[in-house]
């Protein structure tokens, strides 16, 4: 059937809890759909009386319990109806489906009719149940208007008075049209009009006619609505629009996750798109919107996404399609590949080109979605290509390569595509546009024809053009770890790539590596031996097989075979550990084992663990922004509207809006200098995973502190301050909505320095003209000597509130009034390659007394130090000039003093990193300095280690109290004045100073007199060649 009079768009926006409990449901139909919404109903609380021929004997239960009453549907009568709460219409004819439609609209009761959103108010949410309500997705067909807006009536009267805390829970109900209705009875007296003799559902078509059915009706007019759900589709969070891949520049940065990612090239590559999938798995649902938005792929045809059942002879529809011409492409979860196995093995017997992309997950017995390898590998025996991928970038790249290779080769390609642990984690991926992607496939295509190249060379022209194409590199065996190691993981995507996340610790305790495998099909023994290196004494397959033994897999197998045939040098172990449903800390034991290292108590492998979103800190609380101008106490409704409508209104939840920001877990935190030390320096680890955060060596890290809660409950008492009241206002360009205690807490600066601005307009305030005269004279010449004593007294925004009681300015004029709390910048301590999905910072305490003996703290210091491991920090990433040289051989000397060592760390780690892969890394020195060796030596085991392997190639240190004269690193730079000369001079050195500003003249002649005693530069040109060296990037300073 057609559709063209319901506007095209996403159907379900507002999840919400249809309560059921003790009321009573229709159920209309006798099939498997109408059977499983008897039992939702069931399951949430409801009576149920089921008009069909026939009782499933799956019900006999309920009936015996009395809640489940059968009656035969010839009995049924519109007035029945009314004594619905709900009505469920499924495997019924069409006539009867309209008929039910009808009389539940007279009645005013919510219906749903399954395979027909312009009949139904509300999309069923089955993956949530409970025991008493059933969770429903309201649409914007149908009566929907009216149901939404008894449920904004709902919202609004329930709001809580303190919103902040409910924000995220709190689900978008949104392009509510006031044509709606006027479409939707446009929309019936079209079906009406059309014959009901034949049964729509797909399950009665031939194959033929599925793909003429998913042809013929793709027009601008006509958006396909398939069998069963695909008009009711919910667009996926990280859903794309797609105008500006289409028009837009070659590649485009995008935030998205693995499943819309391959499914944008799916749809893209494709005219035909089927969607393979059990209820819970959820694949596939971009393609399914943008087939309902009738969506042009890239080749401007109108693409078509169909979802199908998962059933012996699935993939049958694949042929049918094919037949017709038309390119094909399926979306399917692994476990859909055995039930496709014997049309695969024809299609690649046949040479016809088609992809699959397969979630490699399963569902265990908690209903858990679980990384799962198990059918993928049994479907191996088909003989298609097989690729794989683990994050959203290589599921975007990975599903370009497939198409590419399927067509030059005019084979059936499985693209293999992350695990559950990190599918639907959107992260940042680099999009080609439309025209790139045909650019690439018909590039690959044409290299690929005119070499007349097998399917196994077409994947290694594919890898090769791709690296041309877009830079990134693929190979169909990727290795990382030591160069000498004995111990080497062999697995695919997400299993692999939590592996690698190990290596950083691995690596401190034994020589080991991982090799993931890109290119499962065709196997090359080759690649794969040479991959390994030389000192290889054992492998160990990676595997998650779900439901399976502990007997040999493919995997397994195909190692062991390339060992055998392949190793001409002394023998290789094989070993084979499965780690389906292992917990990240039974992961890392399981690895650690085999490397034959003691395994760690779940403690200390917390800060590796999976993400848990645990409990929020107030830090990333989010809340309500929107551009608007005004500013004014807001009301439950006003915040309400905002929520329920936030595409007219703009509106966006976020923790710092119209800021990039990253909401990060606290892993690691410990103390590095001793308890009874008077400087607190502290190490403090954040788990990026599930973001999209990245940062380069150098790159500071942002964090967004607050002021402490207390102290603001309290300020809120002494001002009389209701901290629960919302209120919206402007704020660094924003129109934000806080209550009043989050505005003091995380939005203004409360504890904070004022400028003489604040005293003056203070003054405007005080209704005691002491006050004001008092404040307006702080602001003069005659009162600069107490404003400088004020200032340097720490006197805050809240003291002189405080202090001058009369000065009561509203809150909206504060919020105006007192500066905004802004991020804090540390130089990161980590490089990215050694720590994956981690970021390492260096921090000090800041603490001081003020006059009166009070102890003050840094507001940012002070909310870092109180923080616990599982707690969650905002946080942006801000670039920096501390960048290593250019070329990995060039020297590095680094002058560091207390926490400007930071960065030097990572300076360290990144040559250390790239060591291991290969490359001639030049020689590093580090001048460090702080007060005491035995109470500062920061990160010095580990840069001692680094000075006895030979990385670090001097080391040298400046403890000023240790001695009886004080030495700094200015002193160690004056004996070194050979060194400095040599590689600053002769060859291409940098040299880099991070830390405070005292030493940087000291510095600067240390390194003068290096260049004119030793170097030959004459004392006339010394400050020149330090402005040169400047100017080119290789004398760097970083001070505060």
């Amino acid at each position: 059937m057609t559709t063209d009079a319901v506007e095209a768009m996403p159907a379900p926006s507002l999840i919400v809890g249809l309560r059921l409990s003790g009321k009573k449901a229709a159920v209309f139909g006798s099939g498997q759909s109408a059977t499983s919404r008897a039992v939702f109903a069931l399951d949430a609380g409801a009576d149920v009386v089921m008009y069909a021929p026939s009782m499933p004997s799956s019900l006999s239960k309920w009936v015996e319990s009395g809640r489940l009453t059968l009656v035969s549907q010839t009995k049924y009568s519109s007035s029945d109806m009314s004594a619905f709460s709900v009505a469920f219409v499924a495997d019924a004819a069409p006539a009867d489906q309209h008929t039910v439609a009808y009389d539940a609209q007279a009645a005013g009761v919510p219906v749903n009719v399954a395979g027909s959103a312009a009949l139904s108010d509300f999309a069923l949410m089955p993956t949530y149940r409970g025991s008493s309500s059933l969770q429903i997705a309201v649409t914007t067909n149908g009566v929907a208007p009216r149901v939404a807006s008894r449920l904004l009536q709902e919202i609004v009267s329930k709001l809580p008075s303190d919103l902040e805390p409910q924000l995220t829970d709190v689900a978008r109900l949104s392009r509510i049209a006031l044509k709606a209705a006027r479409q939707r009875d446009e929309a019936l007296e079209k079906l009406d009009a059309m014959p009901t003799g034949r049964d729509t559902d797909n399950t009665s078509l031939s194959l033929a006619d599925i793909s003429t059915a998913a042809t013929a009706t793709q027009t601008p007019e006509s958006p396909l609505s398939s069998s069963g759900s695909v008009a009711e589709e919910a667009a996926p969070a990280s859903m794309l629009e797609l105008d500006e891949l289409r028009a837009g520049a070659a590649q485009l940065e995008l935030t998205t996750d693995v499943q819309v990612a391959s499914s944008y090239v799916a749809h893209g590559l494709s005219d035909l798109c089927f969607v393979y999938s059990a209820r819970e798995q959820e694949l596939g649902e971009a393609a399914l919107v943008w087939s309902r938005r009738a969506e042009k792929n890239a080749y401007g045809d109108w693409a078509s996404a169909l979802r199908m059942e998962t059933r012996a002879g699935a993939g049958h529809a694949l042929w049918g399609a094919l037949s017709s011409g038309s390119r094909v492409s399926a979306i399917a979860s692994a476990a859909s590949l055995p039930y496709m196995l014997p049309v695969l093995s024809e299609l690649v017997a046949r040479k016809q080109s088609v992809v699959v992309h397969a979630a490699a997950q399963s569902l265990d017995n908690t209903a858990t979605a679980q990384t799962d390898f198990l059918d993928a590998l049994v479907a191996l025996q088909s003989h298609a290509v097989f690729l794989v991928s683990s994050s959203p970038q290589e599921a975007h790249d990975v599903a370009l390569i497939a198409h590419a290779v399927s067509q030059a080769a005019s084979v059936p390609v499985v693209h293999l595509t992350n695990g559950a642990q990190s599918a639907s984690e959107a992260m940042s991926v680099r999009m080609a546009s439309h025209s790139r992607l045909i650019a690439y496939v018909e590039a690959v295509v044409a290299a690929a024809r005119k070499l007349n190249a097998s399917p196994a060379d077409t994947i290694q022209l594919a890898f090769s053009q791709f690296k041309g194409a877009f830079g990134r590199t693929y190979c169909s065996f990727e290795y990382s770890g030591s160069p000498v190691a004995e111990t080497v993981f062999v697995s695919l995507g997400e299993v692999a790539s939590r592996a690698q996340a190990l290596l950083p610790k691995l690596l401190s305790e034994s020589d080991t590596g991982v090799l993931s495998v890109r290119a499962l099909r065709p196997w090359s023994l080759s690649e794969f031996m040479s991959r390994l290196p030389s000192t290889t004494k054992r492998l160990v397959i990676l595997n998650a097989l779900g439901d399976c033994d502990d007997s040999p897999d493919a995997l397994f197998a195909d190692a062991s075979l390339s060992v055998l045939v392949g190793c001409s040098a002394a023998p290789i172990e094989v070993l084979s550990r499965n780690v389906y449903g292992a917990d990240q800390h039974t992961f890392a034991n399981a690895v650690r084992e085999a490397c034959g290292l003691q395994a760690l108590p779940a403690e200390e492998e917390a800060a590796g663990s999976a993400d848990d979103l645990g409990q929020q800190q107030q830090a990333s609380v989010p809340l309500l922004a929107t551009p608007a101008p005004s500013a004014s106490v807001s009301s439950a409704h006003a915040i309400a509207q905002r929520l329920a409508f936030p595409e007219a209104f703009a509106t966006q939840v976020a923790a710092r809006p119209g800021e990039k920001t990253f909401d990060v877990k606290v892993s690691s935190l410990y103390r590095m200098t001793p308890e009874t030390y008077d400087r607190n320096i502290f190490h403090i680890e954040f788990d990026t995973r599930g973001t999209d955060l990245t940062y380069e060596i150098g790159d500071a890290l942002g964090v967004y502190g607050h002021n402490d809660p207390a102290q603001v409950a309290h300020f809120c008492r002494l001002l009389g301050l209701d901290g629960s009241q919302l209120v919206t206002a402007v704020k660094d360009d924003q129109c934000q909505t806080r209550s009043v205690h989050s505005w003091l807490t995380h939005a203004l600066d409360l504890f904070g320095r004022p400028s003489k601005r604040f005293y003056a307009a203070l003054a405007e305030f005080a209704t005691d003209e002491k006050e004001a005269e008092k404040l307006r004279w702080l602001t003069t010449a005659d009162g600069a000597a107490e404003f400088k004593e004020r200032v340097s007294d720490t006197t805050t925004y809240a003291d002189l509130l405080l202090e001058f009681t009369s000065a009561r300015p509203s809150f909206l004029y504060l919020v105006d009034l007192v500066a905004p709390v802004k991020p804090r910048h540390y130089s990161i301590a980590s490089s990215a390659k050694m720590h994956p999905g981690s970021v390492h910072l260096c921090v000090v305490s800041v603490e001081w007394k003020t006059s009166r003996g009070e102890l003050r703290a840094g507001q940012c210091t002070r909310f870092l130090n109180s923080l616990s491991i599982g707690d969650r920090v905002v946080v942006s990433v801000k670039p920096s000039v501390m960048k290593l040289p250019p070329i990995d051989s060039q020297p590095v000397i680094m002058a560091g003093l207390g926490t400007g060592m930071a960065p030097f760390r990572a300076f360290i780690e990144e040559r250390a990193v790239r060591k291991m892969q290969g490359a001639n890394v030049g020689p590093m020195t580090l001048y460090f300095g702080s007060r005491h060796r035995a109470m500062e030596y920061l990160y010095g085991e580990e840069l001692e280690a680094y000075h006895a392997d030979g990385l670090l190639t001097n080391l040298r240190l400046a403890f000023s109290r240790d001695q009886k004269e004080k030495v700094y690193i200015q002193h160690r730079m004056r004996d070194d004045s050979e060194l400095l000369a040599s590689q600053m001079l002769a060859q291409d050195g940098c040299f880099y100073l991070c830390g405070p500003t005292w030493p940087t003249g000291d510095v600067k002649d240390a390194m003068v007199g290096a260049f004119t005693t030793i170097g030959g530069v004459k004392p006339s040109d010394a400050n020149k060649v330090i402005e040169t060296l400047k100017e080119s990037e290789r004398y760097i300073l970083e001070v505060y």
